[in-house]
């Protein structure tokens, strides 16, 4: 199943944490890709919205449970082709059991994140076996 709904949003320590099987996170990146100013997509412990604006990426929490991105189309690219390597990632690992990941942060000096965003992790899991 492909169905982006399977992805989940949790928070703990301060980090945000964006998860879920392979075919989960390619479907929210195809979503997310879509030519719209705004996308609103409902996962297993919140929303991730997101907005096309001007200037770098910015991830953010707004309340407890949305996960907010914003940003220009070639900054909003980083999230997107992150969420496609993970997956990739974790489809071709020959363990199961570890699971990728990929850190979204501002670095200083850093045109391509926004110094206001929070850190952000895509971790690629597997469902467990029925």
């Amino acid at each position: 199943m492909n169905d982006y709904r399977l992805c989940r949003l949790s928070t703990s320590d301060g980090e945000l944490e964006l998860a879920g099987p392979p075919a989960a996170l390619r479907a929210l990146a195809r979503l997310l890709r879509e030519p719209w100013e705004r996308v609103e997509a409902q996962v297993s412990g919140g929303v991730v919205v997101q907005e096309r604006t001007a200037g770098p990426l910015t991830v953010s929490l707004r309340g407890e449970a949305t996960l907010h991105l914003s940003g220009a189309h070639r900054y909003l690219d980083i999230l997107w082709d992150a969420l496609d390597g993970v997956a990739e990632q974790a489809e071709s690992a020959e363990d199961r059991g570890v699971h990728r990941h990929q850190h979204i942060e501002y670095l200083s000096d850093d045109e391509y994140r926004s110094p206001e965003s929070v850190p952000l992790v895509i971790v690629s899991d597997w469902p467990e076996a029925a």
